[in-house]
Parts: C-alpha cells; structure tokens; sequence
C-alpha cells in the first residue's frame, strides 16, 4: 500500500482543529510503524504545499484526510455533512487491532450492522468496551461524560477533550452499558457538543 496511514482534519468556517493533538499522533505513528525518529513536518506547512487547501471557502464544514508514508502525502478534501447516532449495537471482536490510523479499514467495516438495525457498533474486546468504527466513543451518566480507557485508537477529539477535562476516562465493561443514560460517537469531525 502506498500510503498506510492516515489523518482526518476538521476545516470548519476557515478554522483548522486540534492540530497539536494531530502532529503528536502523527509523530508517534512514524516511529511505531516506519521505526524511524524522523523530523515529522508540520501539517499547516503541507497542507500550504496543497493548492486546493487555499482554496477553501470561510465557511462550511469540510473533512480534510491527508494519508501518507515516511516521504510522501496525498491530501483529499470532502464537504461534511454531520450524520446522527442514535442506535449502537454491541458486537464482540477480540482480535481487532487499529491502534494506529491505518488505511485499510476493511476489518473495521466487516464489523458493521445490516442497514436498518443500527447506526453503528460499539467494539467489545476481552469484555472491554473500545470505540465504533469511525471513532472514539462517550457515554453520559447525569451530567457527566466517560470514555472507555481501553480504545483501539487514541483519538484527537478525545485527547483534546481529555485534556480540557470534559470527559473522564474509566475503565467499562461491556456489562456496565446499561449504566449510561446516553452514548454519542466522537471524532474529529465530530465534537462531544454539537
């Protein structure tokens, strides 16, 4: 595969977020895949080098995926429209590995329910909630947020909510689901407030 991995960028109304958390994930997933100690460039420099990035308007919402490998990028840019997450499915997958963003994502999306019988899935590994397939996971009992402290990738939008301590991370089962009076699906498209 030419580019192996990954990032997912939120561009919204001429903003880009969260790219520290960004550039930190990065730099460790040069080092554990390529087991190189590189320079790692900074992403606002790269994406200057894209044209169409420059190009964007002041307003609206876009997905950003730049995918790369130790020398090269490819920088694609979508609109983004929000969808809703209303209905998650457990389903137990203990061998499921996506500690790092990989490209292919194809173990990921077998893992996905029949249309009709839910919006997405919620990863049970060894009896340890995880995430869903497109992100990281939080589930609200009153007035507080808790994340699983056992997810198959460390997201950006869950670090930066970690970091600004709005969501806790804890240690959940898959028996404690029905503790939590609500559970919503994160990532960096898609903060905890919407």
């Amino acid at each position: 595969m030419i580019f192996p991995l990954f990032e997912t960028f939120r561009y919204e109304n001429g903003q880009l977020y969260h790219l520290d958390f960004h550039q930190e994930r990065y730099q460790r997933s040069i080092r554990e895949f390529f087991g190189k100690h590189i320079h790692a460039p900074i992403f606002e420099e790269i994406f200057m080098q894209f044209g169409q990035y420059q190009r964007l308007p002041e307003t609206g919402l876009y997905r950003l995926r730049l995918a790369y490998n130790l020398t090269k990028f490819d920088l694609q840019i979508f609109p983004y429209e929000r969808k809703v997450y209303r209905a998650f499915k457990p389903i137990v997958c203990d061998d499921i590995d996506y500690h790092l963003k990989f490209t292919d994502r194809h173990h990921l999306q077998k893992l996905l329910p029949p249309i009709g019988e839910a919006d997405e899935v919620i990863i049970i590994k060894n009896g340890s909630v995880t995430d869903c397939t497109i992100g990281n996971l939080v589930f609200r009992s009153g007035d507080s947020w808790f994340t699983p402290n056992t997810p198959l990738l460390a997201g950006t939008q869950r670090a930066y909510l970690l970091a600004t301590q709005q969501i806790q991370s804890v240690s959940i089962r898959q028996n404690d689901l029905n503790q939590f009076e609500e559970v919503r699906l994160i990532n960096a498209l898609n903060p905890l407030n919407l």
